[in-house]
C-alpha cells in the first residue's frame, strides 16, 4: 500500500522523492519572509507546525516502510534496497535535525505558546514542546563551535551503541563442555545442531552459550555443576562489552553536560512521564517496599527446596530457574504443554475479534492482497486485516506475519508502517476547511510455532500472550486519531507506550475472556476452570522474585547513567545484588549483554511502571466485567485515541479518576 513501490529499486526512487518533497516544504517555511520573520500570526504558527509534520510524515513513510521491509522480506534484493533507502533517509533526517532555519521558525511558535497558549489546542502545544526538545537534544540552540563538538559526540556515541549491539548479536558464541548425559535429553530438537560431541573428552558435549540453550539447561538440569558451568560461561561470554559500556557511559555523560543537564539520566527523562531521577527512584523504592516480604518468602521457599534436594540451602544464581520451575510443577501439578491444544491460531484470531467487537464496536475483516503486495511466498502466508468501526467506518490496516523463516526478524514486534495523521493541516490552517485523514498501517510480526503438515498451528500459552501483547500495540496505533503524524499511536512517551500491550495480556489471563475463544482443537470443549486455576497459581508463584530481578535491572540502569562515580560497572552490578538480596556469581557480568542500555538507557523502569498502569486500568475499568462496552469506549476515548498527543499523566487521571496506584498492581500478585 506504499505508492510507487513495485520493485526493489523503487525504494531508492521513493526515498529520493521524499527528500525532494521535504526540501520543497522546508523552503516554503524558511524562505517565506512572512513565516521566517520575527513575528508570526496565529495562522502562520499553525502552518509551521503542520508543515513540519508534513516533513516528518514524508521521511517516516519511507524509513518506517524500509525498516519493516528489511526485517521481513524474503528477497535479499528487497532487503538490501530497503536498507539503502533507510540509510539515505536517515542521513537526511540528521540534516533536518541540525537545520537552524527550521528551528528558528519553530522557536517563534514556542514563544507564542508560552505567551498566548490559549489559542493552541493541547495537541498543538505538545507537538511544539516535543519538536523543540528534539531539536535541542542535538544542540541546535548552542553556539556553532559547541554544535560541532556535540555532533562529534553524537557520532562517537552512535558508534559505541552500534558496537555494543553488534557484540551481543554477531560475536561468535562461546563454546564450552558439559556432560552429555546431563543435557542432550532436555535440549529442543531445533537447537541440537548447536551441540556436538567433544572428541577430546569422551562423554562430554560441546555446547554454545546461545541463550536458548543455556536457559533450557538452567531450567531443567538437576545437576548443580552443569547448571553452574552453563550460567558462568553464558554470563562471561561478552567481555568486550565491558569497556564499550564504560566508554558509552562516559561519552553520554559528557554530552549531557554540554547540553546543560546534570547527567545522562536527567537528559533522557526530560520529556518522559517521570521527568527526573527523583521521581523514578521514588517509584522504584515504593515498588521495592511493596514486594520485600513476598520476595523474602519466595527465596525461603527456594532455599528449603534446595536443602531437600542437595542438603544445603544457600541459593546460587544458577539455582533460581531450576527450583522455580520444579516447585511450580510440583505445587500445581501443571505442565504448560497442557494448554497448547486450546490455542489453535485460528481461535486466537477469534479472541482478537471478540475483544475488538465487544469493547469497541470494531470488526476485523480479512481482505485479499493485491499482486505483489506480499513480501512472502505462498508457503509463508501473510494475512491482511482491515479494522472497521460500526459507525465510523474503516480505521486502518494490520498485516499479520506470524511464523519464522530464513532472513526474517527473529523476535516479536509491532511495526508502524504508516502513521495516521491529517494530510492537509497546513492548507486548513491557511484557508480553513475539513481535515483529510491518512489511515494507519501496521505490521504485527512474531515467530510463533509453524504449521504442522496438516496446516494446524497450535500456540503455547506464552506464544498466545505474546500475540495479544503485540496486538495491544497494534490497536494503540490503529485506534489513535491525532492530527500530527509525529504524535500518532505508539509515538507516545516511552515510559507509557507499553501500557496498552500489558493491558491486553491481562484480558487474556481472565477466565471469562479465555473461555470465549480457548477451545480444544479436537473436541471443541472450552478450557476448564481447573486448568485456568492451575495456570493462575503457577503464574503467581515466584512473581516477587521476578519483580525483584526487574527492579535490580532498573536500579542498575539508573545507576549507570547518573553522574559517574568512577566505580566499575561490574562492581556496581555486584553491589546491587548484595543490597537487594539476589544471588550473584563473583566475576560474572550479565550486564555486558543488557541491550536495553543502548535502546532504553535510563528508561528500563518503564516496564514495571507500565505494568502498574495496566493493572490499575484493569482493576478500575474491567475487572468486574472484562467485556464491558461502555468501559471499552471510555478507554478508547480517554487513552488510545490520543496516541502521544496528550500527557499520559493527564490521560490516566481522567480515566481512573485519580493518580495511578502501585497498590493496584501489588494487590493482584496474590
Amino acid at each position: 500500500q506504499i505508492p510507487g513501490l513495485h520493485q526493489p529499486s523503487d525504494f531508492i526512487t521513493i526515498a529520493q522523492h521524499a527528500i525532494r518533497r521535504c526540501r520543497s516544504i522546508r523552503s516554503s517555511i524558511v524562505d517565506d519572509e512572512n513565516i521566517s520573520g520575527s513575528t508570526l500570526s496565529s495562522q502562520q504558527q499553525l502552518q509551521v507546525l503542520y508543515k513540519l509534520d508534513e516533513i516528518s510524515n514524508e521521511v517516516c513513510s519511507v524509513i518506517d516502510a524500509a525498516e519493516f521491509c528489511r526485517c521481513v522480506h524474503v528477497d535479499k534484493g528487497w532487503r538490501d534496497s530497503a536498507s539503502q533507502a533507510f540509510a539515505m533517509v536517515g542521513e537526511y533526517i540528521t540534516e533536518l535535525n541540525t537545520d537552524g532555519g527550521l528551528y528558528h521558525c519553530l522557536d517563534q511558535v514556542s514563544l507564542a505558546v508560552q505567551t498566548s497558549g490559549e489559542s493552541f489546542t493541547e495537541e498543538q502545544k505538545r507537538m511544539t514542546q516535543l519538536l523543540k526538545a528534539e531539536f535541542e537534544r542535538d544542540g541546535i540552540h548552542l553556539p556553532e563551535e559547541v554544535r560541532a563538538e556535540v555532533a562529534l559526540k553524537h557520532q562517537h556515541i552512535s558508534q559505541l551503541e552500534s558496537l555494543f549491539t553488534y557484540n551481543i548479536t554477531s560475536h561468535k558464541k562461546k563454546l564450552f563442555s558439559l556432560p552429555e548425559k546431563d543435557i542432550v535429553g532436555m535440549i529442543p530438537r531445533y537447537l541440537l545442531q548447536q551441540i556436538s560431541q567433544d572428541d577430546n573428552l569422551p562423554g562430554m558435549a560441546t555446547v554454545s552459550s546461545d541463550d536458548a540453550i543455556v536457559n533450557t539447561i538452567l531450567r531443567y538440569s538437576s545437576s548443580p555443576c552443569t547448571r553452574k558451568e552453563a550460567y558462568v560461561q553464558s554470563n562471561t561470554s561478552c567481555p568486550e562489552n565491558i569497556d564499550v559500556l564504560q566508554a558509552l557511559i562516559y561519552h553520554r555523560h559528557e554530552l549531557s553536560l554540554i547540553l546543560g543537564f546534570e547527567n545522562y539520566a536527567e537528559r533522557y527523562l526530560q520529556d518522559k512521564m517521570m521527568e527526573n531521577r527523583t521521581r523514578v527512584n521514588q517509584f522504584l523504592k515504593q515498588m521495592s517496599s511493596s514486594i520485600k516480604d513476598g520476595f523474602r518468602k519466595e527465596m525461603n521457599l527456594l532455599s528449603e527446596a534446595k536443602r531437600k534436594c542437595e542438603g544445603e540451602s544457600e541459593i546460587k544464581p544458577w539455582d533460581i530457574p531450576y527450583y522455580t520451575h520444579k516447585l511450580k510443577s510440583e505445587r500445581h501439578e501443571f505442565q504448560s504443554s497442557e494448554l497448547t491444544p486450546y490455542f489453535p491460531i485460528s481461535q486466537c484470531f477469534d479472541g482478537m475479534q471478540i475483544l475488538c467487537r465487544r469493547l469497541f464496536g470494531i470488526d476485523m475483516h480479512e481482505i485479499p492482497m493485491d499482486d505483489g503486495e506480499s513480501w512472502c511466498n505462498e508457503n509463508h502466508n501473510v494475512r491482511k486485516v482491515q479494522l472497521v468501526h460500526e459507525s465510523e467506518g474503516p480505521l486502518g490496516t494490520i498485516y499479520l506475519d506470524l511464523h519464522p523463516r530464513e532472513g526474517k526478524y527473529s523476535h516479536s514486534a509491532h511495526f508502524a508502517i504508516r502513521c495516521g495523521c491529517a494530510t492537509n493541516g497546513a492548507e486548513c490552517a491557511e484557508n480553513g476547511g475539513a481535515l483529510k485523514y491518512q489511515y494507519p498501517i501496521v505490521g504485527l510480526v512474531c515467530n510463533l510455532s509453524s504449521p504442522t503438515e496438516n496446516g494446524m498451528v497450535l500456540l503455547s500459552h506464552s506464544e498466545m500472550e505474546t500475540l495479544f501483547h503485540e496486538f495491544g500495540h497494534a490497536l494503540h496505533s490503529l485506534l489513535s486519531r491525532t492530527s500530527f503524524q509525529h504524535l500518532s499511536g505508539t509515538r507516545a512517551a516511552v515510559d507509557f507506550v507499553e501500557t496498552p500491550s500489558q493491558l491486553m495480556e491481562l484480558f487474556v489471563r481472565d477466565a471469562r475472556v479465555l473461555k470465549t475463544f480457548a477451545r480444544h482443537f479436537q473436541t471443541g470443549e472450552p478450557i476448564s476452570d481447573e486448568l485456568i486455576s492451575k495456570l493462575a497459581g503457577s503464574r503467581k508463584l515466584f512473581q516477587y522474585v521476578d519483580i525483584q530481578t526487574q527492579l535490580l535491572y532498573a536500579y542498575l540502569d539508573q545507576g549507570l547513567f547518573s553522574t559517574p562515580s568512577g566505580e566499575s560497572t561490574i562492581s556496581i552490578f555486584a553491589g546491587l545484588h548484595q543490597k537487594m538480596g539476589i544471588p550473584y556469581a563473583e566475576g560474572t557480568f550479565w550486564h555486558s549483554k543488557f541491550g536495553h542500555v543502548v535502546t532504553y538507557g535510563a528508561g528500563y523502569y518503564s516496564y514495571l511502571l507500565d505494568q502498574v498502569f495496566a493493572a490499575d486500568i484493569w482493576k478500575t475499568c474491567f475487572a468486574s466485567d472484562p467485556l464491558n462496552r461502555a468501559e471499552g469506549n471510555r478507554y478508547r476515548q480517554e487513552v488510545l485515541i490520543h496516541g502521544g498527543a496528550k500527557d499520559p499523566n493527564a490521560m490516566l487521571r481522567k480515566l481512573l479518576g485519580r493518580d495511578p496506584s502501585v497498590e493496584s498492581y501489588t494487590s493482584m500478585l496474590g
